[in-house]
């Protein structure tokens, strides 16, 4: 009777382990702070490509997402995001990279911050993340047809929270 009290205790107890250690490894997939990025959009954004990115991180995998998304189509919505430290040398980014969409501190999106820089989020209207991409100059061609394939087959789930409204 005592060894199944002392089994029933560890299985808790792992239990418990697990259901921790799962909240914080788990990413958020909802809820992203869309309104936050402070950007007024052109016209109607269908999705938000969000680029967590360093300036000291795989220069020619910077290079190759930047130049990806500096010729985005009109409903796609750009924001590159980069440590606090380096918002200071902004200017210095932009010239390095070409970068022509704002760029944010991290400050306020520190919880959405990926292990692996650079990593692009997509961010529909309403704040969901359909999709998370470690960015890496060999799979350039992976990534790129990552989101042209997206917008071409996801395009109901972009568009609802638009229906929805109306």
């Amino acid at each position: 009777m005592k060894r199944l009290i002392y089994f029933l205790a560890a299985v808790i107890v792992l239990y418990l382990i697990s259901a921790i250690y799962r909240y914080q490894v788990t990413p958020i997939l909802i809820n992203f702070p869309v309104d936050e990025l402070g950007i007024i959009p052109k016209k109607e954004v269908r999705l938000n490509l969000v680029l967590f990115f360093s300036r000291k991180n795989c220069p020619p995998c910077v290079q190759h997402i930047i130049n990806y998304l500096n010729e985005a189509p009109e409903s796609i919505q750009v924001v590159g995001i980069v440590k606090e430290e380096e918002l200071n040398f902004l200017d210095e980014i932009r010239e390095t990279t070409g970068a022509k969409f704002p760029v944010k501190s991290i400050k306020k999106w520190k919880k959405y911050r990926p292990n692996f820089a650079p990593t692009l989020y997509g961010v529909g209207p309403d704040g969901k993340i359909y999709f998370i991409i470690a960015c890496t100059a060999i799979e350039e061609n992976y990534w790129r047809a990552y989101v042209d394939e997206f917008m071409r087959k996801a395009e109901y789930l972009l568009l609802e929270p638009y229906l929805k409204s109306n």
